[in-house]
């Protein structure tokens, strides 16, 4: 009697085993064909050419960032309410440190409270520049993908743009702007 439970027991397990094996494989093709099927990727997130013009940074105090300041700049895209751009503020922060000259404004789209605190917590290391939804900047500028990270030169057109806080310090991405910058 007891080996009979064992084997039904063992049985069960095995059958449980192919089940989990079998929803696995069904998940993965899911997943590659609907890669395949042209999702988009996050390169380009803000349209290379477009202009940010440096007269739309203005702070909630009518301060204008760029004023005065020559060169190439950097904007990130950051939304209070896109749990990606909270996990990358900290990669932010470390491409920032590693590209000379560093002259970052990050837009800050949310309103309330959280708004307020993301906007403290990233000018620890950048100017801000906080604006709500409806935004015109964000609309003029043509920001769909969250977070967006452009390097503009001094005129403000895009030279860069991508969506991973890690690509400011990749070769690519920064060579541009140290070539910009130097006397």
């Amino acid at each position: 009697m007891m080996g009979t439970l064992a084997g039904v027991a063992l049985l069960f397990s095995l059958a449980a085993l192919a089940l989990s094996f079998a929803v696995a494989r069904r998940v993965t093709v899911v997943l590659k064909h609907i890669q395949e099927k042209g999702t988009p990727k996050r390169q380009n997130t803000v349209e290379i050419g477009s202009v940010l013009s440096p007269s739309d940074l203005v702070g909630s105090d009518g301060s204008r960032f760029r004023n005065g300041k020559a060169g190439p700049f950097i904007v990130a895209f950051l939304s209070v309410e896109c749990s990606g751009c909270r996990a990358q503020v900290a990669e932010l922060k470390k491409g920032i440190i590693r590209v000379p000259g560093p002259r970052l404004v990050s837009v800050v789209l949310g309103e309330g409270e959280a708004a307020e605190s993301f906007a403290s917590e990233v000018a620890s290391f950048s100017d801000v520049v906080r604006v709500g939804y409806g935004s015109k900047l964000v609309s003029d500028v043509g920001v769909t993908v969250w977070p967006s990270f452009v390097l503009c030169d001094e005129a403000g057109k895009v030279l860069r743009s991508t969506g991973r806080a890690d690509e400011l310090s990749s070769q690519e991405f920064s060579a541009p702007f140290n070539e910009l910058i130097r006397p």
